[in-house]
């Protein structure tokens, strides 16, 4: 059996990126969902970069198709659908928190405002000297 290019350059990417989502989910960088998707991927990556042939034809004969090759391209298009659809909803979730967030911040920032009525023409002065781009808040009492 004579490997070509691919069947070791596929492990060996696989491998490095193994070990970097490992290092990012020790580092606290990743949670364990998203390690584990990706782990997983890679290693069926790898099978299938140094197996091809053996894999493609099972998942085909499972699938029902005639073709191995469409069986692992119609595998990896939903695969890729299903990733394309978790990050649509991280995003939205995420967008979602900074709205309530900044609406958050708005109000208490109002609320302090209406308490502390020398607190008030502070703000409005540094309010004024502020940079509209800062996104450091202007809460200093004199």
């Amino acid at each position: 059996m004579q490997f070509e290019i691919y069947q070791w350059l596929v492990p060996l990417i696989g491998i490095f990126f193994i070990f970097r989502t490992i290092r990012g989910y020790v580092k606290g960088n990743r949670n364990t969902g998203s390690t584990i998707i990706w782990i997983i991927f890679w290693i069926t990556a790898m099978v299938l970069a140094i197996i091809p042939n053996e894999i493609s034809f099972k998942l085909a004969s499972m699938l029902g198709f005639k073709s191995n090759i469409n069986a692992v391209l119609f595998v990896a298009t939903g695969f890729l659908f299903i990733l394309v659809f978790y990050l649509s909803s991280t995003i939205d979730k995420l967008e979602h928190k900074l709205t309530e967030l900044t609406r958050k911040i708005a109000i208490e920032r109002q609320d302090l405002l209406e308490e502390l009525p020398e607190f008030k023409t502070n703000v409005k002065d540094e309010d004024s000297k502020s940079d509209l781009g800062s996104s450091k808040p202007n809460f200093k009492v004199k």
